[in-house]
């Protein structure tokens, strides 16, 4: 299954691409997450960078994730993040990746009836934590 979120930041593009490529530590989680009812619930996970890629208008980090507890129940993730200019003075920040139901058949049924939405939710909120480090 496939996800995305795309933030806007007040920031050229020269800047944000900067401060994405220095160093993921100083931009990423310790755990990702989503609110349930205002309640954050967060999970700590395993996360992998690529090497990243840049041009003079576009930059990306290649991540991946995993759970660090509960590897049957929930999925990893495959995705990037990336930057590209969104006008003179504003850039567009955008997590995306995809994911297998964890559990089969019945993985497949509870993503289709809640947990993709937990996962859309969980990329909208990384993308916006990744945001407001880099803004």
């Amino acid at each position: 299954m496939h996800v995305e979120h795309s933030v806007h930041i007040r920031k050229p593009i020269q800047q944000v691409s900067d401060s994405l490529l220095e160093s993921p530590a100083k931009w990423f989680p310790k755990s990702v997450g989503v609110h349930v009812a205002g309640i954050p619930v967060r999970k700590r996970v395993n996360v992998q960078f690529g090497e990243p890629v840049k041009l003079s208008t576009w930059a990306v980090v290649p991540i991946s994730w995993q759970p660090t507890f509960g590897r049957k129940l929930l999925p990893a993730m495959n995705g990037k993040v990336d930057v590209a200019p969104a006008g003179k003075d504003e850039t567009r920040l955008t997590v995306s990746g995809m994911y297998e139901p964890p559990l089969g058949k019945l993985g497949e049924q509870l993503d289709e009836a809640l947990m993709h939405r937990v996962a859309e939710g969980t990329v909208r909120e990384l993308a916006e934590q990744i945001a407001s480090k880099l803004a």
